[in-house]
């Protein structure tokens, strides 16, 4: 597979930020309550995990440090995660030895999944392929390894929040309450100044027309925000403005029988 320039540039990013991953990797994985996102929302929530999972394949579509794929092992799963990162990969393969989860991990990226063909009973993207991988490409390659019946969940930044994200050197600077791109249209966003990754968003009408065409139903729609007591070990993370607006979205879609 030939790389393209936003798979090269995410992979050395995610090098770099890795290190300072290992700290909150550490914390949930030790936790058996999963926590989710910017404001480490509470799976009692959330419920973006099925209760039980005794049995069932499932796959992390861009898992970074793993903590999501042991939460699924616990639960009884039988779990591969995947992530193109080999630093994010060397913290997920040590925390598994640690924990002894039964979790494996292998490299790779989300837009040519490296599995045959309706092999997995679920899938989830805590970001990871949500966020940094071609949804053009993933969404495919999930809906081709997801079985008939399958659930996909995936969760990455509210297209509101993203045009209403600033791009300049200063990268902790939170949200503004102006729009600072168009929201028709959204697609590939290039940070040029905050942290040289590259992005992937749809207005919410195009991840509607891109899920249907590869035979998913939309079941549920989260937006979320912040609740007042969230706080986030993100700086540019503002509580202020994502109780009043959704800073974070997840889709709950299932691959038609």
């Amino acid at each position: 597979m030939s790389l393209e320039d936003h798979q090269i540039l995410n992979r050395a990013a995610w090098q770099n930020f890795a290190e300072d991953y290992i700290e909150p990797a550490e914390k949930a994985w030790q936790s058996d309550e999963p926590f989710w996102g910017i404001w480490q929302l509470p799976e009692t929530q959330l419920k973006l995990l099925p209760n039980d999972l005794t049995g069932k394949k499932c796959v992390e579509i861009g898992c970074g440090a793993g903590y999501v794929s042991s939460w699924m092992a616990r639960r009884g799963a039988e779990v591969t995660g995947i992530d193109p990162t080999p630093n994010q990969l060397k913290t997920a393969r040590r925390l598994e030895k640690q924990y002894q989860s039964g979790a494996q991990f292998v490299e790779g990226f989300g837009e040519d999944l490296p599995f045959p063909d309706a092999c997995f009973d679920f899938a989830i993207s805590e970001y990871g392929a949500a966020l940094f991988a071609d949804p053009y490409k993933w969404i495919p390659e999930a809906a081709r390894v997801l079985k008939p019946g399958s659930q996909l969940v995936f969760m990455t930044n509210h297209a509101f929040a993203i045009c209403c994200a600033p791009d300049n050197e200063d990268q902790n600077e939170p949200n503004s309450e102006q729009l600072q791109r168009p929201y028709l249209g959204l697609y590939k966003t290039a940070w040029e100044y905050s942290s040289n990754e590259v992005e992937f968003h749809l207005p919410h009408g195009t991840w509607i027309k891109l899920l249907l065409e590869y035979g998913f139903v939309v079941e549920r729609l989260l937006e979320l925000g912040a609740l007042p007591e969230s706080t986030s070990r993100y700086q540019w993370a503002d509580q202020g403005w994502a109780s009043r607006w959704p800073s974070e979205e997840v889709w709950c879609v299932r691959l038609a029988n």
